[in-house]
Formats: structure tokens, C-alpha cells, sequence
């Protein structure tokens, strides 16, 4: 009898015990190029780091809009008197996404002498759009409006904002303007000014850079949205065809900055 008991406690044991080795592992999307993950071994619930290109946590988003945008009435001075190339814009805000403060911010920065306009070489209006059509559009847009194909697109699965060539329009995501990137650490206002910064230099036809060294403020240009480390962004530029040559995985790590002109 005794024996018996025995080999039913050590068959129970067997039974029992991957399961109370199993853990619960936080979901997230994986790194590229990362491995597959482990099966789970540790007896205390795992909380995975957050990716540097993830949407940090935040306030709500709304999600969609109807796809169409409204000008926000107002219009600006020059930013930069005696400037020979003048580039007039509109502040847009898709039907359905509210944000008050959204245009004066964007008039701010633009008039940033730390921006495209303290380099003097251009200068920038903001105009109601009635008339005579902008040089380019500025436009809060809704998460899943920025996803479609025809506009921002959704190849590398992060949030983005993106400039659109045919149509002359800054898409800014509102997910990000409300949440900003993990390479900012919660500066939500140094990252406007980044976003701002980056998608009007595509508009002047700017492109993509790397960080030049190690500890270096991160060009404008560079995709800090993403993150800060050139190796990661590369990796992440993979999923858009002749994007990653932009960018060399040489492990060069950049520190935040929003401006054309760094400060010192």
C-alpha cells in the first residue's frame, strides 16, 4: 500500500509541476531581427522592457476620424524677415480629433529661431488656405487614417508621423503628439518640437541621417521617433524598401534633440 502512494504522489508531481512553472509574459511587439521568445521558466510573472519605436503609455487616443481635414483659421507673420524663400503653410486637424492647442504650438516652433528658419535661408507663413493653394499642409490626423496605405503607411508597426509628397502634407499622428516616444522620457513639448522639426525638413527636401557619434545630439533628421541607437533603427528600416541604406548599424547611440540648431 505504501508503495502504491508513493509512485501516485510522484505521478501527481509530474503532472503538476510545468504547469505551475508556466508564468504570464506581458505581449509586445518583437524586436526585428530578435528570437523567437523562450518558453517562460521563472516562477514570477516577467514584465518585458518597452521597445524604444513602442507608443509609450499615456492618455487616450481617438483611434479614427472620418479621413477629411479642416483649416484651422489664423494666419502668421513672416518668421524671418529679408529671408529670400518664403514657404506659406495651413494647421489642419482631422474631422472628429480635437486639440485646441495644436496650431498655436506648431506657429511657435515654426517661428523657433532654433528651427529650418534660424538657418536663413527660409522663412515660413501660416495662411488660412483660402486662395492661392500652401506650399505644404501641417495635419493632426487620427492613428488608423495614418495607417492607410495611401498615406502613412504601416510597414514598420509603430506609430509614425510622415510627409506626403503628392499632396504637400505633413500627416502628424495624433497618438504620438498625445503620447510622444520613449526617447524623449516624457518631454511631451521637446518632442512637438522634434516632430514638427523632422516632417517640415522632409517637406524642404530633407531625408533620413544616422547619429553621427556616440553622446552627439540626434540630427533633426534622424528617426528619433524610433529610437536613439543607429543598429535599432536600421533593423527597424528593413521593413521599407531602400530605407535602411539611410541609416549604417555601427552602434552609434545619439542623445534627444527637437532642433535644427542644437543647443549647446
Amino acid at each position: 500500500m505504501i508503495v502504491i502512494s508513493v509512485a501516485l504522489m510522484l505521478c501527481l508531481t509530474l503532472f503538476v509541476t510545468p504547469f505551475a512553472l508556466e508564468t504570464r509574459v506581458l505581449r509586445g511587439t518583437p524586436a526585428p531581427g530578435s528570437s523567437p521568445p523562450r518558453p517562460a521558466v521563472a516562477a514570477q510573472p516577467v514584465a518585458r522592457p518597452a521597445e524604444s519605436a513602442a507608443l509609450p503609455d499615456g492618455a487616450p487616443v481617438i483611434p479614427a476620424g472620418s479621413g477629411n481635414w479642416r483649416v484651422v483659421s489664423g494666419s502668421g507673420e513672416r518668421t524671418t524677415p529679408g529671408s529670400a524663400r518664403e514657404l506659406s503653410y495651413t494647421v489642419e486637424i482631422e474631422e472628429g480629433v480635437e486639440h485646441p492647442s495644436f496650431a498655436a504650438e506648431v506657429e511657435s516652433i515654426l517661428a523657433d529661431p532654433r528651427g529650418w528658419s534660424g538657418l536663413g535661408q527660409v522663412s515660413f507663413r501660416r495662411v488660412d488656405g483660402i486662395g492661392a493653394a500652401p506650399s505644404f499642409r501641417i495635419s493632426l490626423t487620427s492613428p488608423d487614417t495614418s495607417h492607410r496605405p495611401d498615406r502613412c503607411g504601416f510597414a514598420i508597426p509603430y506609430e509614425s508621423s510622415c510627409y506626403l509628397t503628392r499632396d504637400r502634407r505633413v500627416v502628424i499622428n495624433l497618438a504620438r503628439w498625445v503620447r510622444g516616444a520613449h526617447a524623449y522620457q516624457g518631454d511631451l513639448a521637446g518632442y512637438h518640437r522634434y516632430a514638427i522639426n523632422h516632417e517640415v525638413g522632409h517637406a524642404l527636401g530633407h531625408g533620413h541621417v544616422g547619429c553621427p557619434a556616440t553622446g552627439a545630439a540626434a540630427p533633426v533628421m534622424m528617426q528619433q521617433t524610433f529610437g536613439l541607437s543607429n543598429t535599432y533603427v536600421a533593423e527597424l528600416n528593413r521593413a521599407e524598401p531602400g530605407a535602411a541604406a539611410n541609416v549604417a548599424a555601427d552602434g552609434a547611440v545619439c542623445r534627444p534633440n527637437p532642433w535644427v540648431v542644437p543647443e549647446r
